[in-house]
């Protein structure tokens, strides 16, 4: 028989009524009292004020209790609530009789009680409308004067690692409440083993919101929500295997889709894109979403008269999930928030696709595309699914065109078929992002992002509370104050900076007012502005750090440092960069260690820290912080180059080679990291990606020169000269195969370098040693006298004695080398055997003879020329 308990839970965890199965009418309803079932409709009516007025909330929150309660005393003298809700909560799971059943009820009354608390926060800071009462307000009586002190204590309790909560959060206390019920008396709820099914996804979804108000991400809170996902996780892995549990297939798919993206943008949240991208795959197979990125024919502006390649997202839920409880999620009253038009005299509304024949349809394969027809509707997690990938994209991508186009199509999916209010604003919002970037859409984005904002200020009429909580954990749609800070960085975007500054100021985001100070060229404004702050607020360690930065004054970090009770990171931060532009290492390492001790996820500061380490050479301390860079973010190749440095230096090249690699994932078109790649990999044995690393540095640098006319050296020859002997020496590679196996590539990478650089003698002469090696004479022969050549157009040789005497020694080696290869034979193409040069005496005494006749008025006194009138008897003597 289904436990009614744990079928009111998962409805309120899914938001909706589960699917009933036939068998199931009978119920157990008795185990649930009459509270606990009045709390279950209100919180999946979306009544969450009316949820915290209940008795049940009341018991829990104390609301009746007198002033002379030596409860409330104690509170009213300590303001410490946690202990005070802990004890109340305690008290009413304890009271109750001790059968499982009522035990269970009691339980879930203060999951419930909790939830209706989370939910109360959402609503004043997210999605709207207006509560109608404070939180203060569910407290005794005795104590709501003190709404102030309990405001402040709460977000001090909610800062974390070093990471302030936004002060001017909406109803703060709601959060407060929430992360005591749900996330500090976790183990309480539980020990009931029907309530633990649910409750760790309710303390993560807790300490998810917890970490969006505070204003900077901090990885004690990141390793409690891992934690509590691996927790859920298993349960949810149990609760699909029961055949006759709680929940249906459909139920099952749901709740395994939600989890997936949940902990997917957990993830997102932290930068970890792979891990996420992996999430959001399971997500979409618990889903069974299809969905693919094409190309199609069509028209994007109003004049086009040809039809143009345009990316499309082709998607279809899965029959089970588009079919179920439909009323559950379709707003009945309208399209939800307003989709402002473009109004543009050259782009369309949206692209004008060319329709396709039933030829073309089906050569299209599964998923069907013709996008001037009907588009199918989607499940609204489907359309959460999709904002997932998009968002995914932009963090795994660099910030250039082609990365908004590709995002574009995933947003268009979703704004098609709206239907779902939060889902829709949080695809209204991307829009509005890729779109600011435009000079032709820029206008719509920032008047949609003001649309936005203005909408959670009023009851909307085409949406219900109810359906605006529905789906909001399954996408990151920013707090309302979050949303007015964008505006205004938008309007600064524009240059509109006076209504910057007049938002910025509305929500005391005093940083970004002295920035808009600054940006005006008024930086005496800025500093009276925070001095005058400073003055209401003395202790304020944020506005210590501001003011250290304007007058670049480091005892106000010390200061803010000490004030913060050593709790404070930013302080720690801004004076180790304070140190570290001023290049006084030993001072800024402490700094930074003291940051990154309360939080490790400053992905900058570990950075400089290990450029500090390598500037002190205190390559241990380099490593760690290097190592700790490319486990936050993977792509950062300047780490990862960085590391290989220091293995170079510590003569661990395999390390170096690996960790080069992984920078030229993400760094690609550098020369510099190529050739750091180059030295590494031949100093193993690695000739095969030396060569390679050869080729792209000659390539990049070459491309440079003729972007920039910089004159640095293309070439390493002592490199390149190390590669064709480790070919001419029959060398073995670091895998012990012969290097002549690669006797193709280095010839194709020294055509490449010499169809560049013609006047180098180094190379010409390099390039002869590999042909003599190939015994290919003829081409041995003219490579060296190419880079004879390239010595004698020097016009230096009949002005510097040093050049002259560098010209002899090249003529006397050409001739050397036309004694010794002129009268060796070689088959040409059809076969014949032919002699390299019959009249190789006759060339070097013309060689000979026309440097003599060039520089006898210069230099016939000095020895050098001597070496050539021997040179030039003794070829008299040669046949």
């Amino acid at each position: 028989m289904v436990s009614a308990i744990d079928q009111q839970q998962w409805s309120v965890l899914l938001g909706s009524d589960l699917q009933q199965k036939p068998e199931s009418t009978d119920v157990a309803t008795p185990e649930l009292n009459a509270e606990t079932s009045s709390l279950t409709q209100l919180l999946l009516a979306g009544e969450y004020g009316l949820a915290l007025k209940t008795s049940v909330a009341a018991d829990i929150f104390g609301t009746q209790l007198t002033d002379a309660d030596a409860e409330v005393i104690a509170l009213d003298a300590s303001l410490d609530l946690p202990a005070f809700l802990t004890k109340r909560m305690n008290t009413y799971v304890n009271s109750t009789p001790s059968s499982p059943s009522t035990t269970s009820s009691a339980s879930l009354d203060v999951l419930f009680v909790g939830i209706a608390a989370l939910y109360a926060f959402v609503q004043a800071g997210w999605t709207g409308p207006e509560i109608g009462f404070e939180p203060i307000d569910i407290l005794p009586t005795l104590v709501r004067v003190k709404a102030t002190d309990l405001d402040k204590q709460a977000l001090d309790k909610l800062a974390v690692g070093g990471e302030t909560t936004y002060h001017l959060s909406r109803q703060v206390l709601f959060l407060h409440f929430a992360r005591i019920l749900l996330v500090d008396n976790l183990e309480t709820l539980k020990k009931d083993p029907v309530v633990a099914k649910t409750a760790p996804w309710w303390a993560l979804r807790t300490l998810f919101l917890q970490q969006r108000a505070l204003e900077g991400p901090t990885g004690l809170l990141q390793e409690e929500m891992l934690t509590l996902a691996n927790d859920i996780e298993s349960v949810l892995t149990e609760e699909t295997k029961l055949e006759n549990g709680t929940l249906e297939a459909i139920d099952k798919k749901e709740a395994m889709t939600r989890f997936w993206i949940e902990k997917g943008l957990v993830l997102h949240w932290y930068t970890e894109d792979t891990k996420a991208y992996d999430t959001f795959q399971k997500a979409q197979s618990a889903s069974g979403l299809r969905f693919k990125v094409t190309g199609a024919l069509g028209k994007r502006t109003k004049f086009q008269q040809f039809d143009t390649s345009q990316l499309v997202v082709v998607a279809e839920s899965s029959r089970e999930l588009a079919s179920s409880r439909a009323s559950a999620y379709k707003s009945n009253a309208g399209s939800g928030p307003k989709n402002l038009e473009h109004n543009d005299d050259t782009i369309l509304e949206k692209v004008q696709f060319t329709e396709l024949s039933e030829e073309e349809r089906a050569r299209l394969g599964d998923l069907e595309l013709d996008p001037s027809k009907k588009v199918e509707d989607l499940h609204p997690i489907d359309h959460g699914l999709l904002l997932a990938f998009c968002l995914n994209i932009k963090n795994t991508n660099p910030a250039h065109g082609l990365t908004v186009e590709q995002m574009f199509p995933y947003v268009t999916r979703v704004l098609e078929t709206p239907n779902n209010w939060t889902v829709y604003t949080m695809a209204l919002l991307l829009r509005s992002r890729l779109e600011s970037d435009k000079s032709r859409t820029v206008e719509r984005g920032a008047l949609q992002l003001q649309a936005l904002v203005d909408q959670t200020k009023i009851e909307d009429e085409t949406s219900t509370t109810r359906e605006r909580m529905h789906h909001f954990f399954s996408v990151l749609l920013p707090s309302k104050w979050e949303l007015e800070k964008e505006l205004a960085e938008q309007y600064m975007s524009l240059g509109v900076v006076r209504s910057a500054m007049d938002i910025f100021e509305r929500l005391e985001l005093w940083e970004d007012v002295i920035a808009c100070h600054q940006f005006l060229d008024q930086p005496e404004k800025a500093k009276a502005l925070c001095r005058e702050l400073l003055v209401k607020n003395p202790t304020n360690a944020k506005l210590l750090c501001i003011i250290g930065d304007l007058d670049e004054d480091p005892e106000k970090f010390k200061e803010a440092w000490e004030v913060s009770g050593h709790r404070f990171a930013r302080a720690q931060r801004s004076l180790g960069a304070y140190y570290f532009k001023r290049q006084q290492y030993k001072e800024a390492m402490p700094c930074y260690q003291h940051a990154l001790k309360i939080n490790p996820l400053y992905e900058n500061s570990w950075f400089i820290l290990g450029c500090i380490g390598m500037q002190l050479e205190d390559f241990d301390v380099a490593t760690a912080a290097f190592t700790k860079v490319v486990s936050i973010d993977q792509g950062n190749g300047e780490a990862w180059n960085n590391l290989a440095a220091i293995h170079m230096r510590r003569n661990d090249n395999l390390d170096a080679q690996h960790a080069l690699r992984q920078a030229l994932k993400e760094k690609r078109e550098s020369w510099k990291i190529w050739s750091n790649y180059m030295y590494c990999s031949l100093d193993i044995g690695d000739f095969t990606e030396a060569i390679r690393a050869m080729g792209m540095v000659v390539e990049l640098k070459w491309k440079q020169r003729k972007e920039d006319k910089e004159n640095d050296e293309i070439v390493d020859i002592v490199i390149l000269d190390r590669i064709v002997q480790g070919l001419t020496r029959d060398l073995k590679d670091l895998y012990s195969r012969r290097v002549a196996f690669q006797e193709s590539k280095i010839e194709d990478l020294l055509l490449g370098i010499t169809n560049r650089i013609t006047n180098d003698p180094r190379i010409w002469r390099i390039c002869g040693k590999f042909y003599f090696w190939q015994k290919n004479y003829p081409e041995c022969l003219e490579c060296h006298l190419k880079a004879y050549r390239s010595v004698i157009h020097n016009p230096k040789i009949e002005t510097d004695n040093a050049e002259f005497e560098t010209a002899v020694e090249a003529a006397i080696e050409m001739v050397d080398w036309y004694r010794n290869l002129g009268s060796l034979t070689f088959k040409d193409g059809e076969g014949q055997e032919q002699v390299v040069a019959k009249d190789w005496a006759y060339r070097s005494k013309q060689m000979i003879k026309s440097l003599m006749a060039r520089t006898r008025d210069s230099w016939e006194e000095v020895a050098a020329y001597e070496k050539l009138k021997d040179t030039m008897e003794n070829l008299k003597s040669e046949k």
